[in-house]
């Protein structure tokens, strides 16, 4: 059996996706591993570049089956002791791999792993979770625990625990994955991280993230119509799953509520000092609030929610 099987989603970002395959290949890592690359119906040429790869298992989709549903499609084909799930826009690093496979292998305890993830200019994201209720509805209380979390792993000097990480980057024991599955697969694309890992917090997996290790994360979220219909779609199916019904439409109300304002106040600002960033700031609130008076009326998609 290999130690890691890393495995990438690829939806046509064919740059990012040879750089993260130029890594592996110039690597020399201390353990065996694989990659794993499921890419799901890109029409950018990435298709073309993995058949110059034969030493990455590629599995063809031909369609865009979302992204936990194409991941578990990846970990079902793996082989390791460790899965190390990741996006094509992340920049690995030996030092940071070999750290997680040392720790994991040290501490039997631990189930998931991450070193620090960072942008480019080496702050530290939002890369971890805290559960609870408070943080479904007060958002002041949700930025100041994130802040505090950032403080206490940039001053750790050893692994911090975690309620769990997000989805660009998962280090973790392949036999948390049952039947050859992590994620819930009725998640398309948002929060299908968040629910795994509030998953495996509940089940009482330990979370660590080691504090001395990093690697950056270059993201970049859409605004796309079609994005922000499965963002909130994905959130509040998450919020019922987890937390039930009545939360999920309370979650729903506040959300209409904080955006109509929100909309409201652009519009106010717009008669007094007209601009065309205030008018598109207009039209970005008042597109959201139309989705999400749609998924409370169930004209969207239902089983979204």
């Amino acid at each position: 059996m290999l130690d890691v099987a890393f495995i990438t989603v690829n939806y046509n970002t064919r740059e990012l996706l040879e750089s993260l395959i130029n890594f592996f290949r110039q690597a020399r890592l201390p353990f065996s591993f694989s990659v794993t690359v499921v890419d799901n119906g890109s029409t950018d040429g990435s298709l073309e570049f993995l058949d110059t790869v034969p030493e990455v298992l590629t599995l063809k989709m031909g369609e865009n089956l979302g992204y936990g549903k194409a991941m578990n499609r990846g970990i079902a084909q793996s082989h390791a002791r460790y899965l190390c799930l990741i996006n094509t826009d992340v920049e690995l690093n030996e030092q940071a791999l070999t750290a997680l496979v040392e720790h994991l292998d040290r501490h039997r305890e631990v189930q998931v792993a991450s070193p620090v993830i960072r942008y480019a200019d080496g702050r530290i994201q939002g890369f971890f979770f805290k559960f609870g209720l408070p943080t479904l509805y007060l958002d002041l209380y949700k930025k100041l625990c994130n802040s505090l979390i950032k403080r206490k792993v940039a001053s750790a000097q050893r692994p911090l625990r975690v309620d769990g990480i997000a989805g660009a980057f998962i280090f973790c024991r392949s036999s948390l994955a049952r039947h050859g599955k992590l994620f819930d697969e009725n998640f398309f694309f948002y929060y299908e991280d968040t629910e795994l890992a509030h998953r495996l917090y509940q089940a009482g997996h330990r979370c660590e993230v080691l504090p001395r290790e990093s690697i950056i994360h270059y993201g970049g979220g859409s605004s796309s119509p079609r994005h922000i219909q499965l963002f909130y779609a994905g959130k509040y199916r998450y919020v019922r799953l987890l937390h039930g019904d009545g939360h999920a439409r309370a979650v729903m109300l506040q959300d209409l509520m904080r955006v109509g304002a929100k909309r409201l106040f652009y519009e106010l600002v717009g008669r007094v000092a007209p601009s065309e960033h205030i008018n598109r700031k207009r039209e970005s609130y008042s597109y959201v609030a139309q989705t999400l008076n749609e998924l409370q009326s169930g004209t969207q998609d239902r089983k979204a929610l």
